[in-house]
C-alpha cells in the first residue's frame, strides 16, 4: 500500500526534486547497504566464516567415525541390512510365482485354442 506523499506518478517524481525527507531516507539506504557490503567484505568476516565451515566438516567427520563404531549403529545397520535382504528374496518369490501364473495361463489358453483347431 502506498503512502499518501508517494501519489506522484513515477514520471512526474523523476522531475521534481527529492524533498529534505525523502534524501535523508535516500541516504540511510545507502549508508545501509554500504555498511553491509563492508560487513560482508571484511577479511575478520570472511575468516570467521571459513573457520566455522571447517570446524562443521570435522565435527561431522567424528560424528560419521563415532557413529561407525556405534555398537548401537552397527547393530541397527545390521538389522536394516537383513530386513532389506528378506524384503527383496520375498519379492523375487512373488516375481517367479506371477511369472509362473501368468505362463501357464499362457500356455492354457495355447492348448484351449490348440484343441479347438484339432477338433474344428
Amino acid at each position: 500500500m502506498k503512502n499518501p506523499g508517494n501519489a506522484v506518478d513515477e514520471t512526474e517524481q523523476e522531475d521534481l526534486p527529492l524533498s529534505v525527507k525523502q534524501r535523508a531516507k535516500k541516504a540511510r539506504h545507502d549508508s545501509y547497504v554500504l555498511a553491509k557490503e563492508r560487513k560482508k567484505n571484511d577479511p575478520r568476516t570472511i575468516q570467521f566464516t571459513e573457520q566455522m565451515k571447517e570446524r562443521r566438516r570435522e565435527a561431522n567427520a567424528q560424528a560419521k567415525i563415532r557413529r561407525k563404531n556405534d555398537p548401537k549403529q552397527i547393530a541397527l545397520k545390521e538389522k536394516l541390512k537383513k530386513d532389506r535382504q528378506a524384503a527383496s528374496k520375498l519379492a523375487k518369490e512373488q516375481r517367479k510365482a506371477r511369472a509362473e501364473a501368468t505362463k501357464k495361463a499362457e500356455r492354457a489358453g495355447k492348448d484351449a485354442r490348440l484343441k479347438a483347431s484339432i477338433r474344428g
